[in-house]
């Protein structure tokens, strides 16, 4: 597969169990389902990213760009041809390879398994309209005879009408609003109104159609993964007749096996990979460890900025990765380049280890640039980075290249000297658990805080007062290099009410 994630449109159990697949196996995927209740039927993990709602071909276009899709497995049901049209169109603008998951025929496994049922078991029709009409003829006929519709909620409006009110009509349904909504708008309510999740057995859809009395099933020619041979013997053994709406002509794709043993087949290289550039010490690569400063691209180093121009792959949690767009975007506005677009490969992460397996299985990227924020030597995750590489031996050489820390930023806006500044970090912190003589300033230097929003600096504003600081003058930097960057001072008692951003730095001068 192409450097990029994997995106499976899907809302059938094939799509399910694909989606489960790559979860498992940690191939990185984003799954599109159309209904809030398909979301509720996957469990999302570190690699797997599921969407709701339904999409136009331009909003799938979209939602390829912005999710960094590679390929895409249109795991549709086989009566969606509207949508497999739209995804089939929108893979091709955007340069996508396409995967049509099909499923078996259903005639064909009637033919093959079923040899005791009769073609007048059965009548096929061409649409769910047809299917309307003819049971509308039929239960005109016969005014005691009942029925009950499988075919899905979407075109339960075709029935509206049909033996109305006589409560003649079951209609067997997903347990979801817009389900049983379908269902009253079609003049279907109360007991009529089967509420149920598949997959259906054999038995369960004998008990179904026995305890409702029904004298006809209709339902979709949906394969053996809609589970249509089971509905079809369950109704032939209580001489039930089947009306059933025949397959729309299926375009060439690729069977659940073949897909899935394709995937398979990515991990297995992926790990092969791995476990070659290890056993083998080859393609012992560089990467580029680059603090982009505060945020603002003119607050980066020339270095860095080189170092992003050179790069084909870049890393880093989501805002850095954006940093990263901005400062391309920037490069192009102010003129240091004038051709080219974008055309990094991109791994959003924070996790050393996420970032490293991403590496692993990318050796085409020959040189990756990990992306933080501040100066890569100033509280910064790469670190953990370093340690891990040189814990577990990885084929990896790194350069760090310093960005514009925030203390050294802020002492410049303050016109402040910072080597004798004590600096202390208090993400992820509580001040109980730093050293109570940061707060006793018994050895008379500044203080420099990284804080963690609102909430850190009323604690700080209160041990300040504790330990008899309350004169002392607090500095506070928001949003350092940024537009609506602010800088303010306060005592501990003007500032304890203060609301600032999460961005923020602290720079205290004691009594």
């Amino acid at each position: 597969m192409k450097s990029g994630k994997l995106g499976i449109f899907g809302g059938t159990s094939e799509g399910r169990l694909l989606a489960e697949l790559c979860r498992e196996q940690e191939i990185p995927a984003v799954i599109s389902v159309a209904t809030f209740y398909g979301e509720q039927l996957l469990e999302e993990g570190d690699n797997l990213l599921v969407c709701t709602g339904r999409m136009n071909r331009e909003e799938m276009c979209q939602w390829m760009e912005a999710n960094g899709i590679a390929e895409v497995i249109d795991a549709t049901h086989p009566f969606a041809k509207l949508a497999s049209e739209n995804i089939r169109q929108a893979c091709r603008q955007q340069g996508i390879s396409y995967h049509r998951l099909v499923r078996d025929k259903g005639r064909k496994t009637i033919d093959r398994k079923n040899r005791s049922i009769k073609e007048s078991d059965i009548s096929w029709v061409q649409s769910v309209e047809e299917a309307a009409l003819f049971l509308n003829e039929e239960l005109s006929r016969y005014p005691k005879r009942k029925a009950l519709l499988t075919t899905g909620s979407k075109e339960l409006f075709y029935f509206a009408g049909i033996a109305k009110g006589e409560g003649r009509i079951y209609a067997r349904v997903l347990p979801s609003a817009d389900g049983i909504l379908a269902c009253q708008n079609a003049g279907i309510s109360g007991k009529q109104i089967l509420a149920l999740q598949g997959p259906f057995s054999y038995e369960l859809n004998r008990a179904i159609l026995q305890d409702t009395g029904v004298s006809y099933l209709v339902t979709k020619e949906s394969g053996e993964a809609g589970g249509f041979s089971e509905k079809l013997k369950a109704a032939v053994s209580l001489g039930c007749h089947v009306i059933a709406v025949g397959r729309p002509e299926e375009e060439q794709g690729e069977s659940f096996q073949e897909i899935r043993n394709w995937l398979l087949g990515i991990r297995r290289d992926c790990l092969m990979q791995d476990e070659n550039l290890v056993k083998k010490n080859l393609a012992i690569r560089k990467v580029s460890l680059v603090g982009i400063g505060m945020g603002n691209p003119e607050q980066m180093t020339l270095e860095g900025i080189q170092a992003v121009l050179k790069s084909d792959g870049i890393l880093g949690a989501s805002r850095m990765v954006e940093s990263g767009k901005n400062i391309w975007k920037w490069l192009k506005q102010t003129g240091w380049i004038t051709a080219g677009e974008w055309d990094k490969d991109i791994c959003t992460a924070y996790a050393p280890e996420k970032m490293l397996s991403w590496l692993d299985c990318h050796p085409d990227i020959k040189n990756p640039v990990i992306l933080y924020s501040g100066d890569v030597g100033f509280y910064s995750g790469a670190a953990a980075l370093l340690q891990k590489i040189q814990k577990e031996n990885r084929p990896y050489t790194c350069r760090l290249i310093p960005g514009i820390s925030s203390l050294a930023y802020f002492g410049g806006r303050l016109g402040r000297s910072w080597e004798h500044v004590k600096t202390v970090s208090l993400h992820g912190r509580k001040l109980e658990d730093t050293e109570e003589e940061e707060w006793s300033f018994q050895d008379k230097r500044e203080r420099f805080l990284l804080l963690d929003g609102t909430k850190k600096l009323y604690e700080v504003c209160r041990i300040l007062k504790e330990q008899g600081q309350a004169q002392a003058r607090i500095w506070i930097g928001e949003r350092l290099s940024y537009e609506d960057e602010r800088i303010f001072c306060g005592t501990p008692d003007q500032l304890l009410k203060a609301e600032i951003d999460s961005l923020s730095v602290a720079w205290i001068i004691p009594n």
